[in-house]
């Protein structure tokens, strides 16, 4: 239940980001910097302290975190919100390139094979449109670098949940947003002039309050406490359905293109991850089950 508020937390941040006005950098120094009191507040109210050694470990997938916001905000700026989607898709299997050395997770053959359905159904949603799909070189470069740098703060944060299940998931969001506020600061005042940051105004305060209110401090720290208890090999599938979230809320925001194909597509993409919930991954280690015998007249096992 958590994981699927995350996934429409999500789903809504790429369309909504797309409303604000004001310039990349600009408006993720601005969502991360906010986040930083509001996230370091709650865990004063929650009676946690972050720690030094957490906003050290803190440190490499908070910059990654950064850098990735600012890539998603030039991606949408350059392109639809579907070519976002459409790159994303492929997080799923760079993760699981990576699960087994990485992350000690052993994905079977069943989830490797419904991911690739999955990714492939996320194709079909964000391509159906046809001639409608807009897109640029530039803006898949952008998407790329976006998910490359989301990867490795989710498997960061994934990594460091799964050792620490002790550690409180807002003291570990509070270190991630003062890593990334940390990072994209110089790149801001390297890039931007004093209007970039006047750019933000009006209604562009209203769609940032949702990115870092909902989108952010409520999604992160959610998907925070889910790494604990869910695979990154699994928990990327499941999330993939966002991109299924975004795309319609694109077609009712931006009025991009949304055909009875990419609904086709949408529904594969949940048959998807329906039938990789229904088999757990195993732990490095762990021996493939084999199947029960059953026990003859004579209480004797017969072979399976």
């Amino acid at each position: 239940m958590v994981l699927v508020v995350v996934i429409l937390f999500w789903g809504l941040g790429p369309p909504v980001a797309k409303l604000i006005t004001a310039p990349a950098v600009i408006s993720t120094l601005y969502r991360f910097w906010i986040s930083v009191p509001i996230l370091f507040g709650l865990a004063a109210a929650l009676g946690v302290r972050p720690r030094l050694s957490t906003i050290r470990r803190a440190a490499v997938p908070g910059a990654a975190f950064g850098i990735n916001l600012v890539f998603v905000f030039l991606t949408i700026n350059a392109a639809a919100v579907a070519v976002l989607a459409v790159v994303t898709a492929l997080q799923p299997a760079l993760i699981l390139l990576v699960a087994g050395r990485f992350m000690g997770e052993r994905p079977q053959l069943w989830h490797v094979l419904w991911t690739l359905v999955g990714i492939g159904g996320t194709a079909v949603v964000v391509l159906g449109a046809g001639a409608d799909f807009e897109v640029s070189g530039i803006g898949l470069i952008y998407a790329v670098a976006a998910m490359v740098t989301f990867t490795l703060y989710f498997l960061g944060t994934r990594r460091v949940r799964h050792a620490d299940p002790d550690l409180h998931p807002v003291e570990w969001m509070a270190g991630i947003a003062l890593a990334a506020s940390l990072t994209v600061t110089p790149w801001a005042l390297a890039t931007s002039s004093a209007a970039d940051y006047r750019a933000v105004d009006g209604l562009d305060w209203v769609w940032l309050a949702f990115m870092i209110l909902i989108t952010g401090v409520a999604g992160h720290v959610l998907m925070a406490w889910t790494h604990h208890y869910i695979e990154a090999s699994r928990s990327s599938l499941y999330l993939l359905s966002m991109n299924v979230v975004a795309i319609a809320a694109a077609w009712v925001i931006h009025d991009e293109p949304l055909a009875p194909l990419q609904f086709l597509g949408g529904v594969v993409v949940f048959a998807s991850v329906a039938a990789v919930i229904s088999r757990p991954a195993l732990s490095a280690g762990e021996a493939v089950p084999k199947p029960v015998s059953e026990p003859d007249v004579a209480g004797r096992p017969t072979p399976a």
